[in-house]
């Protein structure tokens, strides 16, 4: 599969991202973009007019892709760990758009699950004004001074980690095959200080969210339906101190 992407000319990898379907697909349209096509500016204006493609895909070999609005839509199982991607890999236009800014380093914006068509055509607008050597603004990401992890520290992350803790027979799946396969074991382990713990997600999950919110230890009488209900009161009202580096609510 590798050796035949990286023989692929530019016009199959173009249609390639349009027609991915898998993540290691989508992997291996950007690892041989780059190997290939990184100076290829034909190739990259015809991305840049991809970006405007809305047509959507249900991605599947998703496991340790982190996408936050697909985490919160339910198309991806959040694993407690995995590789962050802030383009919505499941439009075409999200595939584009990471593929420009892999290529060129450059980021004017992402392309996440509610970019509207107006934000997509000025994104590609803005690909193309770069590519005439004109003067664009690139995008600045919002910096969370003094996280632990930088990459779950937006709201949208804190909204995703909390939708991930709720019940789904994906996420029992995957803890049930993890137990059985690496620890040949039927069920959790009583002791809490086992690592087969992390083959339930949401062992990460009770810390990440403890380490956003200043909880030096897991309560664990915060289980998944308070933190749900505490979303669901407070996400309006959660502010970040950058001293502190977690979020507070606002009073």
């Amino acid at each position: 599969m590798y050796d035949k992407a990286q023989k692929l000319s530019s016009t199959e990898l173009l249609s390639k991202n349009i027609s991915d379907k898998s993540w290691s697909a989508i992997f291996l349209t950007l690892n041989a973009s780059v190997n290939n096509y990184a100076k290829d500016t034909i190739y990259l204006k015809k991305l840049a007019n991809q970006i405007t493609n809305v047509t959507e895909t249900k991605l599947e070999g998703t496991s340790r892709l982190i996408i936050w609005d697909r985490i919160i839509s339910g198309d991806i199982i959040f694993e407690g760990k995995g590789l962050v991607i802030d383009n919505d890999l499941f439009k075409v236009g999200g595939r584009a758009n990471q593929l420009l800014q892999n290529l060129t380093k450059k980021n004017f914006g992402y392309v996440s699950i509610n970019t509207t068509e107006k934000e997509l055509e000025n994104l590609k607008n803005k690909w193309l004004d770069y590519f005439l050597n004109k003067s664009v603004e690139e995008y600045k990401s919002t910096e969370f001074q003094n996280a632990k992890i930088s990459e779950i520290s937006s709201l949208n992350a804190v909204e995703a980690l909390i939708i991930s803790l709720q019940d789904n027979s994906a996420k029992r799946l995957i803890t049930k095959n993890c137990l059985k396969n690496v620890y040949k074991l039927d069920k959790m382990p009583k002791d809490k200080s086992s690592s087969a713990n992390y083959c339930n997600p949401d062992t990460y999950t009770f810390g990440y969210l403890g380490m956003l919110f200043g909880n030096e230890k897991i309560d664990e009488t915060k289980d998944s339906k308070w933190w749900l209900s505490f979303w669901t009161k407070n996400k309006d009202g959660l502010t970040w101190n950058k001293d502190l580096g977690i979020y507070e609510v606002q009073k």
